[in-house]
């Protein structure tokens, strides 16, 4: 890979840095991929390979505060897209498809429902749903259900949690022993099968923190709190999967988005955790977003 690709950054017209990587194929068909929550653009190697087959340029920003992007001061979820416009527009791209996962979830619909005219196709990936969704952490991981709750509650408490978490997250050897102890059958097997998986999310992590958990702790301020928009009013069409076994994003979610967004499609994966429900149907995922 090379790094001059993977470590690009433009200056925004507000000062701030935004730093971004671009995987797959150069001359492909853009898609802008918005990455899980405590991670960074390094994520976006899970996907050179497919990105590449399918003839996609796949661009992964950093958001503020993670990586190679400076923090934002009282950021909230729509002033996201016009960071995202503001890339595309360096990149003389005018169009162009996007989808996220997990806490990338929020930062699509808050794209989708400011920027439609922008977007050619919207894909969500256990995406994290918004505060007013009744029974929100019904089946969720006790330790994921923790960080929202001290986000929402103990602000300070949920930033020494996600010290915790980016330490954990960031030791290889350590993630890798845990995740086959706690994660569901299909983590288990898709890490066993690709343990490449586990190190570049490990490098993801790393590189999220390299300024701290600033970013990540103001991030977890907007999961917990008010959107300021509402998903129903979302006209464009969005595509949702979701695995029946993932424990962080649980399935609820996806069935929530789906009766609550007026034109999405819901594929609930019946093999399918966090990690091995995008890793596993992204070629599909892929083959959605281009046009």
């Amino acid at each position: 890979m090379q790094s001059q690709r993977i470590n690009q950054t433009i200056k925004l017209l507000n000062g701030r840095r935004l730093g971004f990587a671009e995987y797959g194929a150069p001359s492909g068909e853009p898609v802008i991929y918005f990455t899980g929550g405590n991670s960074s653009r390094y994520e976006g190697q899970w996907f050179h390979e497919a990105a590449k087959k399918n003839k996609i340029r796949l661009i992964v920003p950093d958001r503020p505060g993670f990586g190679l992007s400076h923090f934002q001061i009282n950021r909230k979820l729509l002033d996201w897209p016009d960071d995202v416009v503001e890339l595309a527009n360096s990149l003389s791209i005018e169009q162009f498809s996007i989808f996220g996962l997990s806490g990338g979830g929020p930062h699509v619909l808050a794209t989708v429902y400011k920027i439609p005219d922008r977007l050619k196709r919207v894909g969500i990936v256990s995406g994290t749903a918004p505060p007013e969704m009744p029974n929100r952490f019904s089946g969720m991981w006790p330790p994921v259900k923790l960080i929202f709750k001290t986000a929402e509650k103990l602000p300070k408490v949920n930033r020494f949690l996600l010290k915790q978490m980016a330490g954990f997250y960031s030791d290889e050897e350590q993630m890798l022993k845990r995740m086959k102890q706690a994660m569901p059958k299909p983590d288990v097997e898709l890490i066993e099968q690709k343990p490449e998986i586990i190190k570049i999310f490990a490098e993801a992590t790393k590189e999220a923190h390299r300024n701290g958990l600033d970013g990540d702790a103001w991030e977890w301020q907007l999961y917990v709190h008010p959107w300021m928009f509402s998903p129903g009013e979302i006209q464009k069409e969005i595509k949702l999967w979701y695995g029946l076994y993932d424990k962080q994003v649980p399935i609820s979610m996806g069935r929530y988005f789906v009766n609550v967004l007026p034109n999405a499609e819901l594929f609930e994966v019946e093999k399918g955790g966090h990690f091995s429900t995008i890793n596993n149907y992204i070629d599909e995922i892929f083959e959605y977003l281009k046009v």
